[in-house]
């Protein structure tokens, strides 16, 4: 992905500041395990730089400055990318998956129960840090509920996920309300515990939570779409590991519902894939118009979002500001 927004990157120094206060800087296991997963320190605690983007935070900072005060936001923001990062730990135990952006994931590192550990104290850092803050008591705590709905609504979504690995019959709705609490809630939370924590009316700050949920479907959606039609000298990723291990994408899930649904069906049904396998599922993908419908269902959400966009009580340039982040945010190459 591109370089952030400068409206998302200009509070990029003080937010990494933020975040190590919050985590700790004092030399036990856990804090050096926690330092690890944000990017900080590479495993034998050397300094290191692979915090990725901090988009989530960038926008609860933006939201805050929409209404004048980005810094009165910042808990908010240390307290949504902490839950991030909680959720990051927690769904890779969960998938098995023993690297992560050519880093060795923290439970392949120190077992599965001391990764739990260090993402649920990441999590209990967070509730901390949103709770410290310097807003008012009740902008405080009507923040707090916001990210623990949030937090909910992620593991409702994790649990639909797990839960369709055994399922063929996973319909594209079922696959849209999972993706909604998955991937919606931590981009559209973020937008509203910023405005809430800079004094937001109550309705503009739900706005802005719908739309950033809406950019966040458009998100993964998208995503999909370059996992199995991206590039992999732009994405650094794979394009034939969705289907390698079986997910069930949104393209995945169009397809079953067509003609080739029935090859995809015993070919998912095999222990393990070979590259033929992939091969012919990838075709089955392309001759079903999964391509075309994962398209035009990103740009359904897209244009949700700018629908939603148009109701808020914001000047004309803040919308088109808006506007370009979702836009940024929809249409990466990686």
């Amino acid at each position: 992905m591109a370089a952030l927004p400068g409206s998302l990157a200009s509070h990029l120094i003080p937010l990494e500041a933020a975040l190590r206060a919050a985590v700790g800087t004092d030399h036990s296991q856990l804090a050096a395990a926690c330092r690890y997963v944000m990017g900080w320190e590479d495993q034998s605690g050397r300094a290191a730089n692979a915090g990725g983007k901090r988009i989530r935070p960038a926008l609860c900072l933006y939201a805050g400055g929409l209404f004048g005060n980005a810094e009165v936001a910042m808990p908010g923001a240390v307290a949504v990318e902490l839950v991030h990062n909680f959720s990051l730990i927690h769904d890779e135990v969960q998938d098995h998956d023993a690297e992560r952006h050519g880093r060795p994931t923290l439970w392949a590192l120190l077992g599965t129960a001391q990764a739990i550990n260090a993402g649920d104290f990441l999590y209990s850092r967070a509730t901390s840090a949103l709770l410290e803050g310097t807003a008012s008591p009740e902008r405080r705590l009507a923040a707090l509920q916001l990210l623990t709905e949030a937090v909910g609504r992620m593991i409702g979504g994790q649990w639909a996920d797990l839960s369709f690995e055994s399922r063929d019959d996973v319909t594209t709705d079922e696959y849209l309300a999972m993706i909604s609490g998955k991937t919606g809630a931590l981009l559209g939370s973020p937008l509203a515990i910023g405005a809430t924590l800079a004094g937001a009316p109550p309705a503009t700050a739900e706005a802005l939570g719908r739309w950033g949920e809406s950019i966040g479907l458009a998100f993964q959606i998208h995503d999909d779409y370059l996992g199995t039609w991206g590039d992999p000298n732009v994405t650094g990723k794979s394009n034939t590991n969705d289907v390698a291990r079986k997910k069930k994408t949104l393209p995945v899930l169009h397809a079953l519902l067509g003609p080739g649904g029935k090859t995809i069906r015993e070919i998912y049904a095999r222990p393990e894939l070979t590259e033929a396998d992939v091969s012919a599922v990838t075709a089955a993908l392309r001759e079903s118009g999964a391509e075309e419908f994962t398209r035009e269902a990103a740009e359904r959400q897209a244009a949700a979002a700018a629908a939603i966009l148009e109701t808020m009580d914001l000047a004309r340039a803040q919308k088109d500001d808006l506007s370009a982040i979702g836009t940024y945010l929809i249409e990466r190459d990686a």
